[in-house]
């Protein structure tokens, strides 16, 4: 088994209803296709507008959802066949820090009492004393001062709650973690000291990690790999320091992406950008906002659904036009 090590091949998620109502409603394929490895020790960025399936791949990661087909590999667990003893090691070996903190975290139980639990069920066997020196252990991990550690959730402000949940999510000692938007809705000051905080984490403990966020900013200041989202597929799988580098990405969705995350001006953002890129099951989803796109009956973007392709070592790209 290799800790920290990633491998997702194939990978079709759906949704749809369950119950009297499904055989009407027609399932909707939210993940067609995805393919992607991780070393271990990457910090890898699943970015795109929202449906893009982000989420949805990072829960699939952590077996949260079952997968309609493929095969997701997360420290040598097949994550859809976990069972029993396997899946309690997985749950150890891999943690999820949730976008919203206000629901992760149990209204009645103090900061301390949260970490407790955490360090508890990775060993029951240790002590109370133990486990209270641990909880210390992991609060100064995350800068968080052990007298906020007293309050409840709801004492404590949105960067306090952050910490409080990156410290849980420590607590199992994991080589794997997924962090989904885990700095939203704070002010950027504080947004930069969580990221620095993630980014000290990872580079300590070596941490195979994925960041899920729909902001570029944010992704140029932690990742070290971007994987672009379009419609469910990955369009673009490049190394960050050429994703933000003067050569920038290659996709032109990555591009109209990474133009809109940079604009000094939002309110005159081209209003494409902030629409659902079109496109049906055939040809590529981007091709009606595409200016290079290949139309008509002979065009490859009306027609084929372009694959992820190697264009230099380490990058990838889904286009007909490259």
């Amino acid at each position: 088994m290799t800790a920290g090590r990633v491998f997702v091949e194939g990978l079709y998620k759906s949704f749809g209803s369950s119950g009297l109502l499904a055989k009407w409603e027609k399932r909707v394929l939210v993940l067609k296709g995805i393919n992607f490895e991780l070393a271990p020790g990457e910090l890898a960025a699943l970015v795109g507008e929202s449906g893009s399936g982000k989420t949805t791949i990072g829960r699939c990661l952590m077996g949260l959802l079952p997968i309609d087909k493929g095969t997701v590999r997360v420290n040598g667990y097949n994550v859809d066949e976990l069972r029993g003893r396997e899946d309690k090691a997985f749950r150890l070996s891999a943690q999820m820090v949730f976008q919203n903190p206000y629901a992760s975290l149990n209204p009645a139980f103090r900061g301390r009492d949260a970490l407790l639990e955490a360090v508890r069920i990775h060993d029951r066997s240790i002590s109370r004393h133990v486990a209270r020196k641990e909880v210390e252990k992991l609060a100064k991990i995350v800068q968080l001062p052990l007298q906020r550690l007293d309050e409840f959730p709801t004492s404590l402000s949105g960067g306090e709650k952050r910490r409080v949940i990156f410290a849980r999510a420590l607590a199992t000692n994991p080589s794997f973690i997924v962090t989904d938007e885990p700095v939203s809705g704070l002010d950027q000051p504080i947004q930069t000291q969580l990221l620095d905080l993630l980014r000290q984490i990872h580079e300590k403990q070596r941490t195979t990690m994925v960041f899920i966020s729909h902001d570029l900013r944010l992704v140029r200041y932690i990742s070290t790999r971007v994987l672009v989202l379009l419609h469910g597929r990955i369009v673009e799988d490049a190394p960050a320091e050429l994703f933000f580098g003067a050569e920038g990405p290659s996709h032109p969705y990555s591009q109209e992406l990474l133009a809109s995350a940079f604009n000094p001006y939002p309110m005159l953002k081209d209003s494409r950008v902030r629409k659902p890129p079109a496109g049906g099951e055939r040809g590529c989803s981007f091709r009606h906002r595409c200016k290079f796109a290949q139309r008509g009956s002979e065009g490859k973007c009306d027609n084929i659904i372009p694959e992820l392709k190697a264009v230099s070592e380490k990058h990838k790209v889904a286009c007909h036009c490259i």
